[in-house]
């Protein structure tokens, strides 16, 4: 049997030409029954009425200039004892000319078509391949959005959404991602319905908190799993809080972060967003250790290469990741005490 492909590439060039002729051919595939005298690579036949005119046809996916000589000259040896007839995807007009002058029939899903099998001469040329239908394509890259990259692409938004109507090369810089992902990612948001374009280049979010939900959800495996991370112990926490994480232009995350925008939570553990060249000097400034084998550190120090660059995350208190971050360190810890100092930083700096 062949494949599905084969069979839509076919059954779609077939309505092209019976739309734009009125022949209603008729198709038959050879399947496993080729006769001996026919080629092998005959995918089947087709009839075009009323003439009833029975033309081979074979099928290749695609053709450029590099393979139409060698498929030229195949199509000729087979033209010698019978007409056959390519169908293929597309035919772009230089290739179309060149097939024609060799006298070689083609027919492509755009609709252009060269077939010279008297008394029928169908000449159609310059058609251009029609653009996939915007539904299919969305399904196809629907969820970019919530992809590592997307997902930086959303925390932006979230913390700044007057980032939504800013040039696409704009967003990009802000995000750190490659301009195809920021069209990508906005494109996905108006088709999952949490962003609506408004023209004239104008669009607006349709529901920031259920945007946020979901980038929340997405969170542990599409964000924080992807950041490098490395975990520390100390013998002296005070030490640790006293230090000015901006000298290394780092910021506080996690629960001393929530600790000082709320002065609700003590802090326990702690999480640093730092980068990794500043990271040496920071453990040594800290006196951090790894844990030895075997050890369950009590106190859990954990460094953190942003996502961006440090001061990207940071409020306006300095030396603190944004409160949307902090929630997020929170909320998906393992610590149940967190849970209580995330609603209480939610409700007072994202609600």
């Amino acid at each position: 049997m062949y494949k599905i492909n084969v069979k839509k590439v076919v059954g779609d060039a077939m309505k092209m030409l019976n739309r734009q002729t009125n022949l209603e051919p008729e198709l038959v595939y050879l399947e496993h029954n080729t006769p001996k005298d026919i080629s092998k690579d005959v995918v089947g036949q087709i009839t075009l009425l009323p003439s009833n005119i029975v033309i081979n046809f074979e099928y290749k996916k695609w053709i450029n200039a590099a393979n139409l000589p060698t498929l030229i000259d195949k199509m000729k040896g087979s033209l010698a004892d019978v007409q056959t007839l390519l169908i293929t995807e597309y035919v772009n007009p230089m290739l179309a000319q060149r097939l024609k002058n060799h006298d070689v029939q083609f027919l492509d899903t755009a609709g252009n078509a060269y077939i010279n099998h008297a008394p029928v001469y169908i000449d159609i040329q310059g058609k251009k391949p029609m653009k996939p239908n915007i539904d299919v394509l969305m399904r196809k890259q629907i969820g970019k959005a919530f992809q590592p990259k997307g997902m930086k692409v959303i925390f932006m938004f979230l913390i700044h959404p007057e980032l939504l109507n800013k040039p696409m090369r704009a967003i990009a810089s802000q995000a750190e991602v490659a301009l195809g992902t920021v069209k990508q990612v906005i494109d996905d948001l108006e088709y999952q319905g949490f962003v609506v374009n408004k023209g004239n280049n104008e669009r607006a979010f349709t529901d920031t908190h259920r945007l946020f939900d979901k980038w929340l959800g997405a969170y542990p495996e599409n964000m924080q799993a992807k950041l490098n991370q490395n975990l520390y112990t100390t013998d002296n926490p005070e030490l640790l809080k006293t230090i000015d994480v901006n000298d290394f232009e780092g910021c506080w995350g996690g629960e001393l972060a929530a600790q000082r925008y709320d002065d609700y939570l003590t802090a326990k553990d702690f999480l640093i967003y730092i980068a990794p060249a500043h990271q040496r000097a920071f453990l040594n400034a800290a006196r951090l250790r790894k844990p030895a084998n075997n050890e369950i550190p009590e106190i859990k120090v954990m460094l953190v290469e942003p996502p961006f660059e440090s001061r990207k995350i940071q409020e306006k208190q300095t030396g603190m990741a944004h409160p949307l971050l902090v929630y997020a360190n929170l909320i998906t810890s393992v610590e149940p005490r967190n849970m209580d100092a995330a609603k209480r930083l939610y409700g007072k700096y994202l609600a």
